[in-house]
């Protein structure tokens, strides 16, 4: 799997969290389940000694690949937002042209229960506008769909016509789907507006390991990192975005890496620099604001976006980090932290991508000057 992964150009992709993993794998089955099916329906329309391939069939199982090469078209341009859109539309594309072509109210439960699965999906991956709009969506059918069933339009029957098959399957599985959609999206929001910081985390995970179980929750694991507990690189980027069109400049920036991190996990092994990211992570829990976003966001990088926080009280929270760095070197001395960072403060008016852009620099920059340990 994991050579798959960096064979398509996807593995850093794959590793931003859990949605990310979905988005990711789904993207794999429709490729695949594509390529299958396409091949399969041209052998049979080739070989006269098979049944013809429908052209209804070519049409589903055709566009299931073309929007699996799309999404991973998007998602090595690190651009998951736009993958699960697409990813979305085509499943809701695929599932509804077979309700309309091959579906059966009454027998056939696959488009049924894909039309349920996108609306699941909706709320699991895409981001609050686009959710509020597919929910919006199964809200309006759902409601436009009773009136026509209490004027006599629609008739839950088989001698229903294709277009009142999918229809009548939109009224019955879209309507279940919106309760559950609407409980995930209550969910999620609680999530969201009271994010758990580090020290909760680490008792968490010592109280489950002296328990002898793992905690699963759904709405913690998709959007914080499973080795630090830290928010993921994917719950930055919705929250990079919320931020982007909000009231809450100015914004500041900082990006931190490990120094040398690749070196001690050759020299000592993935345990000690596991370890030293799990002990970096502790520093910035310590160092931040409830309400500043602490990210993991890659392998040996952290991200934080401080809202509300203009260029001096940047420099104010930078040398409380040095200081606190400091103390923990001084107590560590076996098993010093060293970070590179680079940082940026958005004004009002700016761009807070070209802000990002401009913080990734300065880290590169200062790397260069840095003598990494190896």
């Amino acid at each position: 799997m994991t050579k798959l992964l960096k064979w398509l150009g996807i593995q850093e992709a794959f590793q931003k969290g859990l949605i990310a993993r979905i988005i990711t794998i789904l993207c794999l089955l429709y490729i695949a389940f594509g390529i299958i099916f396409v091949s399969a329906r041209l052998v049979m329309t080739i070989s006269p000694a098979l049944p013809d391939a429908h052209w209804t069939d070519m049409l589903i199982e055709s566009s299931i690949l073309l929007v699996g090469v799309v999404t991973l078209f998007y998602i090595r341009a690190d651009r998951m937002q736009a993958a699960s859109r697409v990813i979305m539309i085509g499943l809701f594309f695929a599932v509804a042209l077979q309700a309309y072509f091959i579906g059966d109210p009454a027998s056939d439960v696959g488009a049924a229960m894909g039309l349920q699965l996108f609306a699941i999906l909706a709320i699991l991956l895409l981001d609050r506008r686009d959710r509020w709009i597919a929910v919006l969506l199964v809200i309006a059918v759902f409601i436009g769909l009773n009136i026509l069933s209490t004027s006599g339009k629609i008739l839950p029957t088989i001698s229903l016509t294709p277009a009142g098959k999918v229809m009548f399957a939109l009224f019955i599985w879209f309507s279940v789907s919106v309760i559950i959609a609407l409980v995930l999206m209550a969910a999620m929001g609680a999530m969201r507006r009271e994010p758990q910081l580090i020290q909760q985390r680490l008792a968490q995970m010592e109280q489950s390991a002296n328990a002898g179980s793992v905690s699963t929750d759904l709405s913690y694991i998709s959007t914080h990192d499973d080795l630090t507990g830290l928010f993921n690189r994917l719950f930055f980027e919705t929250e990079f975005s919320r931020l982007e069109k909000g009231r809450q400049y100015p914004i500041s920036i900082i990006m931190a890496e490990i120094a040398g991190l690749d070196g001690i996990k050759k020299a000592n092994g993935s345990r000690a620099a596991d370890q030293l990211k799990i002990n970096s992570a502790r520093l910035f829990a310590r160092a931040f604001r409830q309400e500043d976003i602490v990210s993991c966001y890659s392998e040996d990088e952290f991200a934080i976006l401080l809202p509300n926080t203009d260029q001096a009280a940047l420099g104010v929270v930078m040398n409380r980090i040095e200081k606190q760095l400091a103390a923990y070197n001084q107590s560590h001395a076996q098993t010093p932290i060293q970070f590179v960072f680079g940082s940026s403060t958005t004004n009002q008016g700016e761009s807070l991508k070209e802000k990002l852009r401009a913080a990734k620099k300065q880290l590169r920059q200062e790397k260069s000057r840095e003598i990494i340990p190896q």
